[in-house]
């Protein structure tokens, strides 16, 4: 038979994990298929060994526990500061935030024109400031006037 997924088929209801048993395969394949399988799992129970520690080997066994117990390297505080590090940025960058976010912002102050003058020959300056706190200058000329 050139087709061998009937084998699988077997081993899956062998298993339990399927209710198809034959897979393709005619009756006396599957039933001589089914008997290896039975006799491979009783050797298999057969040669497994399951290993006990008897009262009289446990203080060996546990002598070994405590022997890579005290192997172990010893906590470094590298860790601790690594923390402190990023705690430190963090409260860096939020007092920073809180103080762009919070801080008060000076009062805007209007423009004050305290002097006014002008190196232009023949012109004169004036100068007026509007209620709401910004300045207009003049610069008259005989010919027009600049501002």
């Amino acid at each position: 038979m050139n087709n061998k997924g009937w084998e699988y088929d077997v081993e899956r209801a062998f298993d339990k994990e399927s209710d198809h048993d034959d897979g393709g395969a005619s009756d006396a394949e599957t039933k001589a298929y089914r008997r290896e399988l039975e006799l491979l799992r009783q050797g298999a129970r057969t040669v497994a060994r399951h290993e006990r520690i008897t009262d009289a080997q446990f203080p060996a066994f546990m002598a070994g526990i405590n022997e890579r117990i005290a192997e172990q390297p010893v906590r470094s505080h590298r860790g601790l500061w690594a923390f402190l590090s990023l705690a430190s940025a963090s409260l860096i960058v939020a007092v920073s935030t809180f103080v762009i976010i919070r801080g008060a912002t000076p009062d805007a102050t209007a423009t004050v024109v305290e002097d006014v003058k002008t190196e232009i020959e023949g012109a004169t300056v004036h100068w007026e400031t509007s209620d709401d706190g910004g300045a207009t200058v003049w610069v008259e000329i005989a010919e027009g006037d600049l501002w």
